[in-house]
């Protein structure tokens, strides 16, 4: 079988691509592949999955859910050729730094990020939507991010224990994201990580450093929690009920 062939692997969405950021998506949560079989995309969801922007709207579109898919399924039937492939691309121009200091709020004394900024360094975010579903696959990004040192790639996760048990390159970042089945295992006062508020008001209040002006702050700003506004579709506003992603308990039925 030949995967997406003539296709980028990586590619920008309308929000990431002011911000020289590329992204690698692959559905969110449980999807039924091309043979029948169904993989859960997002092992360690929680309430989340109750809210998840990537269930609605676009994300549904046929042809959008169909490439996610493709995505996904490449990794799984020729993990070893994808990886390379994903190594390959990487090497383009594209991806190389522009010398132009991005203007992001960092921490200087992080030399990796305060380094990266300085050169005006690309980025790509892994997973739009879906999660590492295994860790072998977490593996895969981790050699892949070590063959591109120039370049940030970046995550926000559920797989909270899988991610503190692995080793990763100084320029793979994961933010550990609330609303998973791990959430306990998360330290707010030690680790990177991200919670939705209802409000930016909120979320100031809380103590917590909005991210919305650029997404790569989430993981360059000087803090180790990151704030996120929850989207305005209606579904999420009904179900959030003013709550924080933190504060949802996991219910059977609306």
């Amino acid at each position: 079988m030949t995967h997406l062939a003539g296709k980028r692997l990586l590619t920008q969405n309308s929000e990431l691509r002011p911000h020289g950021i590329w992204n690698w998506t692959i559905p969110a949560w449980i999807v039924t592949l091309n043979d029948g079989s169904r993989l859960n995309c997002c092992p360690n969801a929680g309430p989340c999955a109750r809210v998840c922007y990537a269930r609605f709207g676009t994300y549904r579109f046929r042809n959008v859910l169909s490439r996610h898919v493709a995505n996904v399924e490449y990794v799984l039937d020729d993990p070893d050729g994808w990886a390379a492939r994903m190594t390959d691309e990487l090497a383009a121009r594209r991806f190389r730094p522009t010398g132009t200091p991005r203007d992001l709020d960092h921490d200087p004394d992080d030399r990796t990020i305060a380094d990266w900024v300085a050169a005006g360094g690309r980025a790509v975010r892994v997973h739009d939507a879906g999660d590492f579903f295994a860790s072998w696959y977490l593996n895969l990004w981790s050699g892949i991010a070590a063959s591109a040192p120039d370049v940030l790639f970046y995550a926000y996760t559920k797989e909270v224990e899988m991610v503190k048990a692995a080793s990763l390159p100084a320029n793979f970042r994961i933010v550990l994201s609330y609303g998973g089945q791990q959430d306990e295992l998360i330290d707010r006062d030690r680790d990177r990580h991200a919670d939705v508020f209802p409000s930016a008001l909120e979320l100031a209040a809380a103590g917590y450093y909005d991210q919305e002006e650029n997404d790569l702050l989430a993981v360059t700003a000087p803090t180790n929690r990151i704030g996120i506004v929850a989207n305005n579709l209606p579904v999420a506003i009904r179900r959030f009920s003013g709550r924080t992603m933190s504060g949802l308990v996991e219910r059977r039925s609306d």
